[in-house]
Order: structure tokens, then sequence, then C-alpha cells
């Protein structure tokens, strides 16, 4: 079970991403079978899009191209989808026909250590989860065990470190081998690693080191089935890992295990992207398991969305597994459930409506209709998964529309929402929006900066972190810029100012609106817009600020700032934001996506 889940995912939301840049889209572009067609009205000089140049999908512009081949997917491949149930917490039997109601063919969960092995070298695997487990096994899904290192037996109870204590749990995880055959699908050695309470060993002891000698002596136990995961990182704590890597894991494991928790599906390229350069640093690559991932919301169109943006990201960028958490509500986790109760909930029918109708088409392959503000995803020959910058959307003859939860749709429109498209004739309209700090992070439409009390600015670059990568600084931390949330630092004496900027590709006359949230406690933060150095509008935050619209009239190579700082003391000056640029007279108000 995941620690913490949505105080530490609220704490660390800290990018999302981008990709290259592409001339936005001024009118309709239409789309048919293998080709796309820009009507009259379009940018002037822009180039026809056509499908075939985007089959090899799009790089986000924070990768090299080294950094895009390596987190290029196997072809073909599907997503496996699966779910978290904790039979090992006491979950009722019951619990799996809502797995088999949900068409989920994979279960992760537990079988402690500690309650497997008593006493030295004896076995008790017959427990009421044990049970289950073995019952969903029959039912043919098949199953991931999350399994601690640590048994009152060895080591005083802490993580093994003894060679006497790493042989034992090496058996252990063969008993589970023995008694669960093909059925077990994988074993996670740990559950988020880069918790506080995680990593408990002995004090003197290298935890890296250590953890890198258990996963040894397991994977030559196990020899490659099940297939050992190490890592286990609550979010994608690349910067947790590439210690793990450098040490030698990557040669002891047969996958990574991450748990990418995030409230929007933006920026999952770029974060997968910089684990795969961590792997190739290291070497020798191996596939990553989302073995969580999930939404804490009350609000399950919300929720469905996401799973389907998610899953169908994770799955466009290599990841092979991905097990949403969890199958049901519970106490700790009252609104993450694909089920309440025995209730379905959207989430669920979102789940259902993958497995049944868009995974089974094949990896998805992400296209480059014009406008770096759509996500588009390709599955098989007439399948696509599209969100994006508002947009009208009319079906040709032949193709169909559904919603997150396989609803059909009279009258799609394009927007954060996905809609899944069956068919290839269809015409997408123009976007009222210009640019966009969700949708357009990480491209050449923003860049990132620090700037200091004299208004000098230093260019962000990309950091690995603990728990997820963001634009930062080593000199300027905390601050942060991710594409939902940041952090300015320092105080009135020494600020340190987080900046977007936008430079304006040509003459344009815009509305910014935006949307600033932020937990109480601090003395706020504070916003400023400028037009070349001069202020067009400035706020404080301490709660919600929604600017806007503010009329931004802008010629060819001019600067739109955003600047967030920290008012007068250091502290509690974390934020959501957005902001949108829209075309004039054509704005919307701008929600946060806290």
């Amino acid at each position: 079970m995941a620690l913490i889940k949505n105080t530490r995912f609220r704490q660390s939301l800290l990018v999302t991403a981008g990709i290259v840049a592409a001339p936005a889209l001024a009118a309709t572009v239409i789309i048919t079978t293998g080709k796309a067609t820009s009507s009259a009205s379009a940018t002037p000089g822009a180039a026809p899009v056509t499908l075939a140049s985007s089959a090899g999908g799009v790089a986000p512009a924070a990768a090299t191209s080294s950094a895009a081949k390596a987190a290029a997917p196997a072809v073909g491949a599907s997503l496996l989808l699966g779910a978290q149930t904790h039979f090992s917490q006491g979950w009722p039997a019951g619990v799996g026909d809502l797995a088999a109601q949900a068409q989920a063919p994979l279960l992760r969960d537990s079988l402690p250590w500690a309650a497997g092995e008593t006493a030295k070298g004896r076995y008790t695997l017959d427990s009421a989860a044990a049970q289950n487990l073995m019952a969903a096994c029959q039912a043919g899904r098949r199953l991931i065990l999350t399994e601690i290192p640590a048994n009152p037996l060895y080591d005083n109870g802490l993580w093994v470190s003894s060679e006497q204590g790493r042989t034992a749990f090496a058996a252990y995880l063969g008993a589970l081998k023995d008694k669960f055959g093909n059925c077990l699908a994988a074993i996670e050695l740990g559950n988020e690693i880069n918790g506080s309470r995680a990593m408990v060993f002995a004090a003197g002891i290298d935890s890296v080191a250590a953890y890198v000698r258990i996963a040894a002596a397991a994977h030559a136990r196990l020899g490659g089935n099940p297939a050992l995961l190490g890592g286990s990182t609550n979010m994608i704590g690349t910067g947790y890992l590439r210690p793990l890597f450098a040490a030698g894991l990557l040669a002891q494991v047969d996958g990574i295990a991450v748990h990418p928790y995030r409230n929007r599906a933006e920026g999952l390229d770029v974060e997968l992207v910089q684990l795969a350069l961590a792997m190739d640093a290291a070497g020798p690559r191996v596939p990553v398991w989302a073995t969580e991932f999930g939404l804490a919301t009350s609000d399950q169109a919300t929720a469905a969305g996401e799973l389907v943006k998610q899953a169908t990201m994770l799955a466009a960028n290599g990841v092979g597994q991905a097990s949403w958490y969890a199958l049901i509500d519970q106490g700790g986790f009252p609104t993450m459930g694909l089920f309440a109760g025995t209730a379905i909930k959207d989430q669920g029918r979102a789940f259902r409506f993958l497995q049944a109708s868009v995974l089974p088409k094949g990896r998805p392959v992400r296209l480059d209709l014009g406008d770096p503000l759509l996500f588009a995803y390709r599955l098989g020959s007439d399948t696509t998964v599209i969100w994006g910058a508002p947009r009208g959307l009319v079906l040709g003859s032949g193709t169909r529309a559904y919603g997150p939860t396989g609803q059909a749709l009279a009258t799609p429109m394009i927007g954060d929402q996905p809609i899944v498209l069956v068919g290839t004739g269809y015409t997408l309209g123009a976007s009222a929006v210009v640019a966009d700090t969700l949708l357009g992070w990480g491209t050449p439409a923003w860049r990132y900066f620090v700037r200091n009390r004299a208004g000098s600015d230093t260019t962000l670059d990309w950091l690995d972190d603990t728990w997820t990568g963001y634009f930062g600084n080593k000199f300027s931390k905390p601050l942060r810029i991710n594409a939902t949330s940041a952090a300015p630092a320092g105080d009135a004496a020494a600020p340190l100012r987080a900046v977007w900027r936008y430079t304006a590709p040509a003459a344009q006359a815009l509305d910014l609106r935006g949307c600033f949230a932020k937990a109480p406690g601090g003395d706020g933060v504070d916003l400023t817009v400028l037009r070349n150095g001069k202020a067009l509008w400035q706020g404080v935050l301490t709660s919600g600020l929604q600017p806007g619209p503010v009329p931004v009239d802008l010629a060819k190579g001019d600067r739109l700032d955003i600047v967030a700082g920290p008012n007068q003391a250091f502290g509690s000056d974390a934020f959501f934001y957005r902001v949108v640029l829209f075309r004039r007279s054509q704005s919307a108000a701008v929600a946060c996506p806290n």
C-alpha cells in the first residue's frame, strides 16, 4: 500500500510533459485514413500534417534524441492493466468478484514474510489472504506480490543485511513461487522505498549496497520467473533510483517498479524518458512497471478521465504493466477505488472500457497533428485517444466518439477530458488557446527561470529528485516549477522568484486568464504578469486567485513573464497553478488542477 498517498502526492507535484514544438493550428485540420490536410485558412506556409510522418510518435522537448530512443515502446505490445487489492489486510473473498466485474487480469497484493515464516525454514501459506489470492489464480488472474525483506526471525526484524537473512528471504520468495507457479507474474522488492519508513537497516549499513545484495540473492533464487521488480518508488523517483542503478541494481532485477501518482497525466512522458536515461547511464535498461497509479478525488468524472489519459501515456512510453490503486474504496483512501462497496464508479467503468475496447488494439503511438496543445494517441489502425486545448470536433461517416467511461458522444468536443475515437474520419476545429502552461509544459513555447533580487534571470534545468523531477536549479532549492504546481524560495530580503516566459512568435492580441491556489500558511506568494518588464497584473496569493481576462498585446519577440515570489517571509509557498493565453475576446474561466 502506498504511504500517505494524497499528502505526499500533493507535496511532490513537480513535473509534467511537453512535446516538440509544432505550428499552432489556425484553422480546421481534416483527418482521414493515412493523411491530414490543412484547410485554406491554415497558418500560411505550414506544411500539411500526415499521419505517416508521425508514426514514430512525438518526443518530449525536455528529452534529447537519445532520450526519446531510450523511451521507445515495444511495437504492438499492449498495456496489462491491473488493480491493487489488500487481501493481506483482511479484504473479504467477495472482492474477487469485483475484480472479475472490472475485467482486471492482474492483481497486486502481498503475503508478508513475517506472517508466512514464523519459524525458521517453515512456511505457512494457507492464510485467508493466500486462499483468496489462489482463488484469483484459479479464476484466470495473475499476481504481483509486494514483499518487504524484514522478519523478526532475522537481523532483529530490520531489513535483512546478513548473508543468513538474505538467503532466508530469497528462500521465502522461492516458496511463494512454488505455491503460485505461473500465476505469479512478479515480486516487488519493497514498497515505496524512498519513503522515510522504508529501507530500515541496522545502523551503519549502507542501504544502497544492502538493497542491491538482497536483490541479487532474490534474483538468483527466482531465476527471472516470476519477474523480480526493484526500486518501487512513490512517484517516479529517478533521483532516488540513480544511486541504486550505479550500485548495480539493474543487473539484479527484471524490472523497475514506480508509482507515478499525479493529479494530471501531462508529464509522464518527460519523467519516463528521464528514468530511461538514468538506466542507460548505468545499464542494462530493464522494463518499467507502474505497480501503483491512481487519483485521490471525489470527482469521479475527473478520475475516469485521468485513468484513461494516464494509462494511455504510460503505454505509449513503453510501460508494460500498470495497477490502479485500488480496486475498492477503503478507510484511509476513501475515494481511490474503482468500486465504492460493490457499486462500480466512473473510474471503474473507464477501467473496464479500456480493457474491453481500447488497450487490446495495441501500443499507443503519439500523433503529431500540428498543434503541440493536442494529445492524440493512435492504437491499431482506427482507434485514437485524444484531448487537449478546447476545440470543435466533427465526426465523419463511420467514425464514433466515446467518453472516458465508454459512453457514446453525439456532439463531442476536444478538451481536458479524453475522447476515444473509433474511425479515422473527423474534422478538428480551431482552438482559441494560443498557449497553456499545463498542456504546453516543457515545450519551446515556455521557458523557465529563477530571478534574483537584482532582477537577473538564470535558466532552470531539469533536476531528478527523490520523488519526481522538475525544472529547478541546485543553487535555488526549494524553488521548483512543474506543470501543475510550483514554489519560489527565499524571502523579501533575498527573493528567488520562479519565472514562466512566453515569447511571441508573431504580433498577437491575447487575453490571459489563470487560476492559482495554495493551502493555508505563510504570508502568501506575490504574483506578477509582465510584458517586456512592465507589470500588467499583480496579486498576492494566500488561498485562491483567478486573474483575467488580462489584455495582452504583443509584438513579435515580446516577452510575457509570469513571476512568482515569496512575498515577505519564507515558507508555505508551494501552490497549484494554470495559466492560459487565449485569442482576444475568446477566453474562458480556467480551473486549477489541484
